[in-house]
């Protein structure tokens, strides 16, 4: 009996660390970059995101609609970068943005569909127009999966201190 005991607790501590690895080894951490620029010095810019946004083209739409002056727009270029310090890669990456006030629309995503492979970095790349006088926090809820199973990580920025905080859910 001792040593079927001494086997059956071998076994157990081995699927005890597999499913620690499994669990803790795909988590991700990320942190946020975001660079501003008037929407005023990128007049050719602006006429071809204004296309895209009126045209129904726009990867994501908030509240506010797309003012006629374009001092009134900054163009925002935000970088996540994802760090995966586990043993296992983090597959399908995908962003959606619960804007803050004074965003307008999310003109372009990079990096979505991409693989954080284990023990490196990954980047997800958005660019948002948004009004000049809009401040808050604004919110990237980035999910992946870790063999078939959906995590989802909440990267929090706040538009004015340009401060983040990551969190997974």
């Amino acid at each position: 009996m001792p040593k079927s005991t001494l086997v059956l607790g071998i076994v157990f501590a081995l699927l005890v660390t597999l499913a620690g690895l499994f669990l803790l080894g795909g988590t991700l951490s990320a942190q946020v970059e975001a660079v501003t620029a008037s929407a005023s010095d990128y007049p050719a810019a602006l006429e071809s995101i204004r296309a895209i946004v009126e045209g129904g083209q726009a990867p994501q739409y908030f509240d506010e609609p797309l003012p006629a002056d374009a001092a009134q727009c900054q163009l925002e270029n935000v970088t996540i970068t994802l760090s995966n310090r586990g043993l296992i890669d983090a597959e399908w990456l995908s962003v959606t943005v619960d804007g803050a006030p004074g965003d307008i629309a999310v003109y372009s995503i990079s990096g979505e569909s991409d693989t954080v492979a284990a023990r490196t970095l990954g980047t997800l790349n958005l660019k948002l127009i948004s009004l000049k006088s809009g401040a808050g926090s604004r919110v990237y809820h980035v999910e992946y999966y870790v063999y078939g199973m959906k995590r989802t990580l909440a990267v929090t920025q706040d538009r004015r201190q340009d401060t983040q905080n990551a969190k997974e859910q």
